[in-house]
């Protein structure tokens, strides 16, 4: 499979992008997923200051991904495929570009593809910038170990070394069973990110994104799905940068389902309104 030029990656690099399309969820009403995940770090060949693994997790009005891209993408829609579902087209039609070869957008609030996600990438890369005007930094302003968090517009929320926000939550390497638990919460103004380690039923909040959509006035939010990307390595010309194993397992996902809620007003007795009520005291009474 050919890939645009920015993607660089060995012949056996391993990727993928899956969607849970058997049920959709109302992103006007809170939205809970989780996984549980395993990287061995005997299952590395590559020191950990250098090897390439990245996943991650979305929420996305698609049933299935279109023009998945590996890499550093870890497995976006192609920005060019992307901005074609709002671009300025020519008579013939093409769409039109600027100088600088960027696409020119028509303006609109209707969502065609990812709501917010959630990316989990040793090199960081997950947060350039990209081909055809894709918002991100420059390589100098990635980190490693990194959290990624990328809007509907692909506009970068967060970007930050997982140390950061949890001195034992610091590498994405885990010899057992780690749960990671995602809450989109309050009409999408925030997602709360949680972790949990094998040894421990309590979750531990690593952070809180402030993703500010309550204004953004969005339609077609009322069927969303949840989806998890994966790629090894991220950028690089040979295999040996490769996770050789990585675990998933327990996808759950919670979330209210359809357009319309019922509700019911419950009417009660009116309580007193004088509570203090005045007494008279008679007193020198003989029976």
């Amino acid at each position: 499979m050919a890939f645009p030029t920015d993607i660089r990656l060995p012949a056996g690099s391993r990727y993928y992008t899956i969607i849970a399309d058997k049920k959709s969820f109302n992103s006007n009403y809170d939205i809970a997923w989780s996984f549980e995940y395993k990287l061995p770090s005997w299952g590395i060949d590559a020191p950990f200051t250098t090897y390439e693994v990245g996943f991650a997790t979305f929420l996305t009005n698609l049933a299935y991904p279109l023009c998945s891209l590996p890499g550093q993408y870890i497995g976006d829609q192609d920005p060019e495929y992307i901005l074609s579902a709002h671009a300025l087209y020519t008579e013939e039609p093409e769409v039109m570009k600027t100088e600088s070869d960027s696409t020119l957008l028509l303006e609109g609030g209707i969502l065609s593809g990812m709501l917010v996600k959630v990316a989990f990438d040793t090199t960081g890369l997950y947060a350039l910038t990209g081909r055809d005007d894709r918002p991100g930094v420059n390589d100098k302003q990635t980190h490693r170990n990194a959290l990624v968090v990328r809007d509907y517009e692909h506009n970068l929320k967060g970007n930050a070394p997982l140390s950061t926000f949890s001195n034992t939550f610091n590498t994405l390497s885990t010899d057992t069973y780690r749960t990671l638990r995602f809450r989109y919460v309050n009409l999408g103004e925030k997602l709360h990110i949680d972790y949990r380690e094998a040894d421990t039923t309590t979750y531990t909040l690593l952070t809180t994104i402030n993703l500010g959509y309550r204004k953004a006035r969005l339609s077609n939010l009322e069927n969303v799905y949840c989806g998890f990307a994966f790629s090894t390595p991220i950028s690089a010309a040979t295999d040996g940068l490769s996770a050789r194993q990585f675990l998933l397992r327990n996808f759950n996902i919670e979330g209210f389902e359809g357009s319309t809620v019922d509700t019911e007003t419950v009417v009660t007795p009116s309580l007193s309104v004088n509570p203090n009520t005045s007494y008279t005291t008679v007193t020198n009474i003989t029976a």
